[in-house]
């Protein structure tokens, strides 16, 4: 299972222009450069919920290490509905982790929640309480969002986002049944079901960070914290969501169940109107773009070039020449499977532009591109626009997908990518610019699956003004301005940010969680790019 990646708006900001400037004389390379920094406290976890407050990680959700490091790629060979993702390997502490001074702070979900009760308990007869009452009686699952698996997560304006994600149907009863794999009943076999959930949340990153700190939240903040919506087409996990001007997309994925399998074979985009009376987070679903009439319909798994989950999905961006001016977009880049039984990646990119249709499309499919098995499943990214070559550096570091076998899914990998593509060019076409190996140094483990590119806000560059329409705007995006960010830097080598977490392989086909086997991370790595120029 992926992560749930996720990418941070926060603070990254594309210098967006009506029109780029041409090519200078000189030919401009970039070279990625990894290094392990040692932190002792920082938590192991994969497919986890992350967001950033100033130099502050929240970290929270996700999968950890208990008892016989029981983290790390789930067992292949168990049963899914009760055996595959035990309970011992459920996070349910809520952290925030300070990599500089390599301190860390925790609170269980469950004084957060019983916070938000006593809060609003305190005003029975007020909207927002007999919302959370309601929440309470009706749902047995929105508790989840703090302790489910491979949520889609992104971050904007001090909140963040939360989508779907896996795990029991019921957590009170794994909590409360210590020997919950011997119950036999069909009642309790139920109960042991996992299923993906529907979910959609807002959490206010400042106002947890403070809670894991111990400190107390005044009455407001306590009212704006929390944010909760269901929406049936948005039952996803093994996926992206990415927020492009006021509209989230929900990007593949599957809705996966003890018993039963579906993608989503589609982009969903939703927008939300939070209340301001109740915890109603107001999700409103628009049409899907995707190659199907039908993304719904269960044979679309059998044709749709969408049926892809648990791979890199990037912020992207393309020159639109009928508006001239440059927009967001979002890449599909490797991701699994495709249909058959003999576990094919994809190697081929999708680019989702749903503010410009193509040929009746508003996704262009690049089937001339190769990835060639590499990194073709979920790991740390990032990706950056060069506005004087008009080309956009994506780089996948780790994970899965070693180049070999041609036919099926291969091991873990300590090689990456570096990606690139002609923004002003139609049809849009990436190129593997490079083929980076050992990018984790000489180590004998493999790192990078389900792993988070968490960005340095104070090393590439923050906001800064575009023209939309005649008028300067400040717009958050999840590329980096690279010249920019150089000159701001004024240094030749920048630091992006750091890797953290994910699966540690201690083998590339470890096929299971345990000792020599597999485990949930605590690693950190500072990820630095140096221009070159001749």
């Amino acid at each position: 299972m992926k992560k749930t990646v996720l990418f941070f708006t926060a603070g990254i900001v594309l210098l967006l222009c009506t029109a780029c400037p041409g090519p200078s004389n000189k030919t401009t390379s970039y070279e990625v450069n990894i290094n392990q920094i040692t932190r002792a406290n920082a938590p192991a976890l994969q497919s986890f919920a992350h967001a950033t407050s100033g130099d502050d990680w929240l970290l929270f959700a996700g999968r950890t290490n208990k008892d016989a490091l029981i983290g790390g790629i789930h067992n292949l060979n168990a049963n899914y509905a009760d055996s595959s993702f035990i309970p011992k390997s459920f996070n349910t502490k809520i952290y925030t982790y300070n990599p500089k001074d390599d301190t860390v702070w925790s609170i269980d979900y469950k004084e957060v929640m019983d916070g938000l009760n006593a809060h609003l308990s305190k005003d029975k007869t007020s909207e927002m309480y007999a919302s959370f009452e309601k929440l309470e009686k009706d749902s047995t699952n929105f508790t989840s969002i703090f302790v489910n698996s491979n949520p889609l997560v992104t971050q904007d304006n001090g909140y963040l986002y939360l989508v779907g994600g896996y795990g029991p149907k019921n957590f009170t009863y794994f909590q409360d049944t210590p020997n919950w794999h011997q119950d036999t009943t069909a009642t309790d076999k139920k109960k042991q079901e996992y299923i993906t959930y529907d979910q959609v949340v807002r959490l206010h990153i400042a106002s947890l960070v403070k809670l894991t700190k111990k400190d107390s939240l005044t009455d407001k903040e306590w009212a704006n914290v929390f944010r909760y919506d269901t929406n049936t087409s948005l039952v996803s996990t093994g996926a992206e969501v990415l927020k492009m001007g006021s509209t989230f997309y929900v990007a593949g994925g599957h809705d996966f169940t003890s018993n039963s399998q579906k993608y989503l074979d589609a982009v969903y985009p939703f927008t939300i109107k939070p209340s301001d009376n109740t915890l109603s987070l107001g999700v409103r679903v628009g049409q899907p773009i995707s190659d199907v009439s039908d993304p719904t319909d269960p044979a679309a798994d059998n044709t749709s070039i969408f049926r892809r989950r648990d791979g890199p999905v990037t912020p992207s961006i393309y020159y639109n020449a009928t508006e001239n001016r440059m927009e967001q977009s979002l890449t599909f880049y490797g991701g699994v499977f495709k249909p058959g039984e003999d576990l094919q990646a994809w190697n081929n990119a999708i680019y989702v532009h749903p503010d410009w249709a193509t040929q009746n499309k508003l996704y262009t499919y690049d089937t001339s591109y190769n990835q060639d098995n590499f990194n073709v499943y979920a790991c740390g990214n990032f990706v950056g626009l060069d506005n004087d070559s008009n080309l956009l550096h994506t780089f996948l570091l780790g994970g899965i997908g070693d180049g070999k076998p041609s036919s099926a899914l291969s091991g873990f990998t300590n090689t990456g990518l570096h990606v690139t593509m002609d923004v002003k060019k139609q049809p849009l076409h990436s190129v593997i610019k490079d083929t980076l190996h050992n990018v984790f140094g000489n180590t004998s483990s493999f790192y990078g699956a389900e792993s988070i590119l968490i960005k340095s806000e104070s090393n590439v560059l923050s906001k800064a003004p575009h023209q939309v329409n005649g008028n300067t705007v400040q717009e958050n995006t999840e590329i980096i301005d690279l010249k920019a960010s150089f000159r701001v830097s004024d240094t030749t080598t920048i630091t992006i940010g750091h890797i953290y977490g994910g699966i540690e392989a201690f083998e590339s086909n470890p096929g299971t969680y345990g000792q020599g086997k597999s485990a949930a991370s605590n690693k950190i790595w500072e990820v630095t790019l140096t221009k070159k120029e001749e």
